[in-house]
């Protein structure tokens, strides 16, 4: 694979290729002091190119007490050391490569080899078992054996993180494309836009805008995102919703907390570095407290929302980053909670609010929906639609959707009129529904199209406007 896909800041790119290496393949296999960036940074590269790697080659994962049998799609050197990096794999647990199969056994407890005593030790080398006395009379030296209980240990610890591994879909391994799933497709056709809305929301009662307007960042693409900022009280559902998308997606989010949004999203105030931002790529941003988000930084996010470009100059930097991603962000408004005129306690520049599609006022939760919640939380329930178990399928194989505009003329021009008249009332409001309003009225119809497979017609460009106009009234 291309050192690109590392998303480097152009001048340690530059470094990386001087020394001739281009593809994370030769990185993986080097240390860190041969990278010529540093000792931290080069064991962040290392362990990054060995995560891509890893992640776009493990097709199965089966876990045994006794084993763990990982396929692959490539079993080449480079792929084996980062697999057995990703999984946390020990070097001295037992392996076995069985064709693209790679195989980690759990240490065997046979009786010591030399006088058949209880095993205490494995020897390295040849693999046979040893008791504390015989361990130092064996062939090869003592050192070369290691104790069955840490082997065990590192065994339990690998099937832990082997249970827990996330399977990257084959559509996003390597820049592969395949046709959606026809099951999937079947069930999305039917349930619609309202259904993925439905399912993957279904432990958020109320706040219906929220959840739609989320669901149509969640159906956005990179290369066509849909911005969404949530602002609301503590109590409105906001971090219900946040934790439900973490939970859902895996590693297809980046998660920004409130000490990095206050240290930089792109630029990182104090160390001068490139941020997260710079290195979220293809991915689905959540930024918590996203009001917290220092002036200066707030430049450099206007250029990366509005076309995933944007030139950095700091005192250690001077590139110009590129990064295409979903910002979700959440944020709370002036005074806490909202008091008079929520449309003026925003707390965010009118600037800044003209990057993002959609501006959600989450709702406040009434005393039966929280003790509704309260509930389930202790009670550990959870109510479900039926096709709940289809919500993370369904989404991967959305985004593979190309939607067409097959709208009538009539219809196009309707839907350009109330678009312009949004932008008419808000273009000098706090909102700031400006001319960029333009991508949005495309992106919205677009993402709740590809909900269901289907192309953007007149009664998806009515939902498209209807959500949009929703949004705003309700500030």
């Amino acid at each position: 694979m291309d050192i690109q896909e590392l998303n480097l800041p152009p001048s340690e790119q530059r470094i990386l290729e001087k020394m001739g290496l281009s593809t994370l393949e030769m990185i993986v296999l080097r240390y860190r002091d041969e990278l010529g960036l540093g000792k931290s940074k080069g064991d962040a590269i290392i362990q990054r190119a060995k995560s891509i790697l890893g992640n776009n080659n493990i097709e199965e994962i089966i876990c045994t007490d006794q084993q763990i049998v990982i396929t692959l799609s490539d079993t080449s050197k480079p792929v084996l050391v980062s697999v057995t990096g990703v999984l946390g794999i020990h070097s001295d647990l037992t392996s076995r490569l069985d064709g693209n199969k790679l195989i980690i056994f759990r240490p065997e407890r046979k009786s010591c080899s030399g006088c058949g005593a209880d095993p205490v030790y494995i020897c390295r080398v040849c693999r046979v078992t040893l008791c504390e006395k015989c361990r130092y009379n064996h062939e090869h030296q003592y050192y070369e054996s290691v104790e069955i209980r840490n082997l065990d240990s590192s065994f339990s610890a690998a099937q832990e993180k082997a249970q827990a591994f996330v399977l990257m879909p084959p559509e996003k391994r390597m820049g592969r494309e395949t046709e959606p799933d026809e099951e999937v497709v079947k069930m999305a056709k039917e349930q619609g836009f309202d259904g993925f809305v439905k399912i993957f929301f279904s432990e958020l009662e109320g706040n219906e805008l929220m959840k739609k307007s989320l669901s149509c960042a969640l159906l956005s693409t990179p290369d066509g995102p849909v911005h969404v900022l949530v602002v609301g009280d503590p109590a409105g559902g906001k971090t219900l919703a946040k934790d439900i998308i973490i939970r859902k997606l895996g590693h297809d989010v980046e998660l920004v907390g409130a000490n990095t949004t206050r240290s930089g999203l792109v630029c990182n105030l104090a160390t001068g570095e490139p941020g997260v931002l710079a290195y979220s790529d293809g991915k689905v941003v959540l930024v918590d407290e996203f009001d917290k988000i220092p002036d200066q930084d707030i430049e450099y996010c206007l250029e990366l929302l509005s076309n995933g470009k944007c030139s950095v100059h700091s005192a250690r930097i001077h590139e110009t980053i590129e990064s295409h991603f979903i910002m979700i962000a959440f944020a709370n408004p002036v005074a806490t909670v909202f008091t008079r005129e929520p449309i003026k306690e925003i707390g965010l520049p009118p600037i800044l609010l003209s990057r993002f599609a959609l501006i959600v006022k989450a709702e406040e939760l009434d005393a039966d929906r929280r003790k509704a919640l309260l509930k389930k939380k202790l009670l550990d329930e959870a109510l479900v639609p039926e096709h709940t178990r289809w919500h993370l399928s369904w989404l991967h194989e959305a985004w593979k959707c190309h939607p067409k505009i097959v709208a009538s003329e009539e219809e196009i021009n309707r839907y350009i009129d109330r678009v312009d008249n949004l932008i008419g009332q808000y273009v000098k409001t706090p909102l700031r529904r400006d001319m960029r309003m333009g991508d949005y009225a495309k992106r919205v119809p677009m993402a709740m199209a590809r909900a269901s497979f289907s192309d953007v017609d007149g009664k998806t460009l009515e939902e498209g406007v209807r959500l949009i106009e929703a949004c705003i009234a309700a500030w």
